[in-house]
């Protein structure tokens, strides 16, 4: 086990909560019918959204991260990476992770850095830091953010997609210790055969300034084939085999909020109950990068998890790739 733990953890969202009936007559009055598929096959209730156009990926990561701080008593100066999760950071020159350095007085030694990884980019960031923070003699305290604006690359004509989304922010104090707690296990699959489902921006970046219409930059997405509860059992289950633990040790099963049918198929297929395995998609909508860890703020706001507890973080990323991470929390 790396002893690398989740100290602590803080969640913002947008301040405009939006039920479905505004999704609902969108598409009724272009003949479409998405209830069920919106409430039953997505899950979808309600989602927080954005207020102003002021409002972004930096903002709102800095209002987690000012909870953050105030929960802790930390300061920007008690840490020695800065990494932001996110596929639309407010700025990639610089990183996002620099300006928010610089706004919460980080310290001259510290690395920061963004990275994209799509929907399982923080999980993924969280299995790299620790690895990382475990052979770095001088990297003791890691602030992890993710945040994405997925409701911008959005076509409102798109009802596979339209609706789906919330705007959330997470941040994370990942430290070393010597408590048993830690980083256990993780596994990545990737299924490239997915490639093109969803891409973003629609057009390449390379002719993002040459479209004349701005709807070739948002997402051209393709419908996926692939059995995504079938991927997740595959990785929960090996990552749950060779570390010798059944379903049932796992206090809190973390999983991607995209879809609740997809969240019911791998219960049913684990023996899961709901208790287990937390489903927030009906009040935050989907959020992206930060979805797992969420689940994981709600569950332990609901005191579903204690410290020493066995947790499983699993999510899935376009293209595909899907990560499963064992901790101890």
């Amino acid at each position: 086990m790396i002893q690398v733990k989740i100290r602590d953890i803080a969640v913002s969202h947008g301040k405009k909560v939006v039920d479905n009936s505004i999704y609902l007559e969108h598409f009724k009055q272009r003949g479409k019918d998405v209830e069920h598929f919106l409430k039953d096959v997505i899950g979808r209730d309600k989602r927080y959204l954005f207020d102003t156009e002021e409002q972004s990926t930096l903002t709102l990561s800095l209002e987690a991260i000012q909870a953050l701080l105030l929960k802790t008593g930390l300061t920007g100066q008690d840490f020695d990476m800065i990494i932001l999760s996110s596929q639309l950071p407010e700025y990639i020159a610089p990183p996002t992770s620099i300006k928010i350095h610089n706004v919460i007085g980080g310290k001259k030694e510290c690395i920061c850095y963004d990275m994209n990884s799509n929907c399982c980019g923080m999980v993924l960031a969280y299995e790299q830091t620790a690895k990382y923070m475990s052979v770095s003699p001088n990297v003791s305290r890691t602030l992890l953010i993710g945040c994405d604006y997925i409701n911008l690359t959005i076509d409102p004509e798109e009802e596979n997609l339209y609706g789906h989304y919330g705007d959330a922010a997470c941040a994370v104090i990942l430290e070393k210790t010597d408590e048993d707690c830690g980083l256990i296990d993780s596994i990545c699959h990737v299924k490239s055969e997915g490639v093109d489902v969803a891409l973003f921006p629609g057009c390449g970046f390379s002719n993002m300034f040459r479209v004349r219409d701005n709807k070739e930059l948002l997402i051209k997405f393709d419908p996926p084939k692939e059995n995504v509860p079938e991927s997740a059992v595959d990785t929960i289950k090996t990552v749950l085999d060779r570390n010798g633990l059944a379903p049932s040790a796992i206090s809190m099963f973390c999983f991607s909020q995209y879809a609740l049918i997809n969240i019911k198929k791998i219960r049913e297929q684990l023996g899961i109950d709901e208790e287990h395995s937390l489903y927030i998609g009906d009040i935050y909508g989907y959020t992206g990068t930060s979805s797992p860890f969420i689940a994981l703020y709600e569950s332990l706001i609901k005191g579903c998890i204690k410290r020493g507890d066995y947790v499983l973080l699993w999510t899935i990323g376009c293209g595909s790739q899907n990560i499963g991470l064992l901790c101890k929390f």
